[in-house]
């Protein structure tokens, strides 16, 4: 076999001080078991949540998986320092690797390389450095990246299992990616790239688009051809004024009565606003109300009543009284009525001034308003401004809907290129593809014990589509959650054994929990396991397994597998992979 990547080979996981036992790992199948410690007791024979699946998010976090993602951000820093290293020695090819990560420092790993160390200051990097050991062989443009191709080789234990393509946490929703299936089954990649970028620009600009006709439509209230109807209008109807504009402009009084224009207009505003004040100040004294007449008989009374306590020093005659009282009311009429009489001298003035103005102003304009369009010269210019930046606007919008449509239909057009591409690849590779299906085949039957079972691989070339290309797998009786799960194991092993797909395959796979299934079919899938290890030599599979789950079969030898000479790590409920007890945050 001419293999085109180089095998990826665990050798040892471990920790700077010890805080959990080292796991050595060995080529074939490596166990990592949950056991009973004591089945006098219900915690005794408890075997979940004793750490096999923490011991694969160690494993995963030193193959550079995203920290802030895996459950071991959440172990509490009492139970694991966040400076504490977690080191996984391995082999890719002939290179002898050791990787360095801790929490604190979790995107600047370190990497050793045949005892030459190399720090890193992103993850990315060592990400990108360790896919070029992987596919040294290979174009980069044409390989899946470091932590797309491990989407396939240690799918999340979130994903459940449900779907061959479902390889990460569920409640990410992250989307299906073909790339690294594509990959494997021996296909160039750069077609699905490139129709993934197009399928992604066509969303993008049909985004803009619609943001564009709901604006140009007021929110679907008209259509896109009333809107053209509309500009058509406002085009002729600016001409016009534009037209009248220009016309008033070379007349040769233009430019000298343009000033004289706008003054006269200037002057009356500020007459017409001095006008309204003043009219407000008279109003206001009109609406005052008249002094209070006192009345004769009611002083004299009054006089009477109090002219014997005044004293002889200060007694007045009524006469004097009366004298002196109307004196006051005629001051008071006076007061009021000049102010009434000088606003309303002002009010003629200004009156005769605006008039005297105005006059002015219609003579000058029947020099320019012949045909009535100009009825105002500022409030024209100001009415011709707004409708054509109104109209401008709308322009432009529209020219950004007509062109963006006209983008996405040759976006579109090469979508269908691409496809295109896609398909003829397929017709290339039918070969190896119904090679592939074979090998799906006798797996199906060494484990459910007939061949009902299809795979395809078809392109997708519809609007609704986020990518150009479906894989599809059924299997006997699928659609539970036990069977699913199977499916998945069927799929990942025929990856791994087909003469084919192990050319582009690291030899290297874990399944975390993926054995939630029916007795038979556990049975069936590791006397499988056992068989293609008599087979094979050269491949590592690491699982995880409950050892109450087979103690019965294991008993009655139904299982070929020697579990017990398979098993790289056995944790109990008093000897958890973290050796305590803790909660996660």
């Amino acid at each position: 076999m001419d293999k085109e990547v180089n095998r990826i080979r665990i050798n040892k996981l471990y920790s700077e001080n010890n805080i959990f036992d080292e796991i050595e790992f060995r080529d074939g199948v490596n166990i990592i078991l949950g056991e009973k410690y004591d089945n006098s007791t219900i915690k005794g024979r408890k075997t979940n949540g004793v750490g096999k699946s923490m011991s694969i998010e160690f494993l995963d976090f030193c193959l550079l998986s995203d920290y802030e993602k895996s459950r071991i951000c959440r172990i509490p820093k009492e139970v694991m320092p966040l400076e504490e290293k977690i080191m996984l020695d391995l082999e890719i090819g002939k290179e002898e690797i050791t990787i360095k990560r801790s929490r604190k420092d979790s995107e600047q790993p370190v990497i050793i390389r045949n005892e030459k160390k190399v720090s890193f200051e992103k993850l990315d990097d060592a990400r990108n450095y360790l896919a070029e050991l992987i596919f040294a062989k290979l174009d980069g443009n044409s390989v899946p990246s470091f932590r797309n191709l491990f989407s396939i080789l240690m799918r999340d234990e979130r994903s459940e299992f449900t779907d061959i393509l479902k390889c990460h946490d569920l409640s990410k929703r992250v989307p299906d990616d073909l790339t690294a299936h594509l990959f494997l089954l021996g296909m160039p990649v750069e077609s699905y790239r490139k129709s993934i970028k197009t399928i992604k620009e066509i969303e993008s600009i049909t985004t803009i688009i619609s943001k564009n006709k709901k604006e140009l439509t007021n929110n679907g209230q008209k259509k896109i051809a009333d809107v053209k109807a509309e500009l058509n209008s406002l085009d002729d109807e600016l001409n016009k004024m534009e037209a009248a504009i220009e016309s008033f402009k070379s007349n040769e009084a233009f430019y000298s009565m343009e000033s004289e224009l706008l003054e006269l207009e200037t002057l009356l505003e500020q007459l017409r606003k001095k006008q309204k004040a003043l009219r407000y100040d008279y109003d206001k004294i009109k609406r005052m109300p008249k002094p209070e007449a006192i009345d004769d008989n009611e002083i004299e009374l009054v006089y009477n009543q109090f002219k014997n306590d005044l004293g002889s020093a200060i007694v007045k005659s009524l006469d004097e009284v009366v004298g002196f009282k109307n004196k006051v009311e005629e001051f008071q009429r006076m007061l009021v009525n000049q102010k009434a009489k000088e606003l309303e001298i002002q009010l003629n003035d200004i009156a005769e001034q605006i008039r005297v103005l105005d006059d002015e102003y219609s003579e000058k304009m029947k020099i320019i308003d012949e045909k009535g369009v100009l009825k105002n010269l500022k409030a024209s210019l100001k009415i011709y401004e707004s409708k054509k930046d109104s109209c401008a606007h709308t322009k432009f919008l529209f020219e950004q809907y007509e062109k963006n449509a006209k983008t996405k239909k040759t976006l579109k057009l090469r979508k269908t290129q691409e496809i295109l591409e896609i398909d003829t690849i397929l017709e290339e590779k039918e070969d190896i593809i119904n090679k592939f299906i074979n090998t799906l085949l006798d797996i199906h039957e060494a484990i459910m014990g007939n061949k009902e079972c299809s795979f395809t691989i078809q392109t997708l070339d519809n609007a609704r589509s986020k990518t150009p290309a479906e894989i599809s797998m059924r299997i006997y009786d699928d659609g539970s959650r036990s069977v699913n799960r199977t499916k998945v194991f069927i799929y990942d092993m025929a990856l791994l054994f087909n003469d084919n797909t192990r050319k582009r395959h690291p030899l290297f796979l874990v399944h975390d929990n993926i054995f939630d299934v029916d007795q038979d079919t556990l049975v069936q899938c590791l006397n499988y396991l056992n068989k293609q290890e008599e087979k094979y030599q050269d491949f590592q599979y690491i699982l995880t397994l409950n050892r109450d789950k087979i103690e019965n079969e294991e008993r009655i030898k139904l299982i070929n597998m020697d579990i017990d000479s398979h098993r790289v790590a056995v944790y109990t409920k008093e000897n958890k992979f973290l050796k305590k007890d803790y909660q996660e945050i």
